[in-house]
């Protein structure tokens, strides 16, 4: 008999990795009965190509740093092996390819719902069960797609933090440890 691995992929540049990030691995995982969560670290998002991001080497390295203590999150570096700008349908092939015997969900935040129609082969990305979060100040997106079957909205909690949110706190100054776990605040100290 073989065993089904349930994996959930969440994507993203984590820049800084936060607590809502933390707080929607935990409940998916929970809600899922994943046997583990991967935060997924996008190197080269090319919707954000013209943000001023962190580089990626030290958003990997938070991001790594942190999941060495936990359990079922685990840090993929899978996009740094793959051409850039990165796609998450390109990513799920890879990842489909090496992990055989594994049911994949995707969790993705009800902004990027909104946009998925403009991504990159994103009727590839449908063919995954899509784990939807809600997001603050998120538009009700394209009418087809939130019918989709494997698209599916979930009652997790809804975050009042964003990394940009983090980046602008920094930037003048004020403290973010009500917002990072310990393990990450000391990058952004430094």
């Amino acid at each position: 008999m073989i065993l089904i691995k349930y994996i959930g992929l969440f994507f993203g540049t984590f820049d800084p990795l936060h607590n809502g990030h933390i707080t929607i691995a935990e409940y998916f995982i929970e809600k899922l009965n994943l046997n583990e969560l991967r935060l997924v670290v996008t190197p080269h998002n090319p919707f954000k190509s013209d943000k001023k991001i962190s580089h990626e080497d030290k958003r990997l390295e938070m991001v790594n740093d942190f999941c060495l203590d936990h359990k079922q999150i685990n840090c993929s570096k899978v996009e740094f092996d793959l051409p850039k700008p990165n796609y998450t349908a390109d990513t799920l092939d890879c990842i489909v390819k090496n992990n055989p015997n594994s049911k994949l969900f995707v969790i993705l935040g009800e902004d990027n719902l909104n946009t998925l129609h403009m991504w990159k082969d994103f009727e590839k990305i449908l063919k995954h069960q899509i784990c939807v979060y809600p997001r603050k100040n998120s538009k009700k997106g394209n009418k087809k797609i939130l019918k989709h079957q494997n698209i599916k909205l979930f009652q997790a909690p809804l975050m009042e933090i964003s990394s940009s949110l983090i980046r602008d706190r920094i930037s003048r100054g004020e403290s973010v440890k009500d917002l990072v776990p310990k393990k990450i605040l000391h990058y952004l100290q430094g």
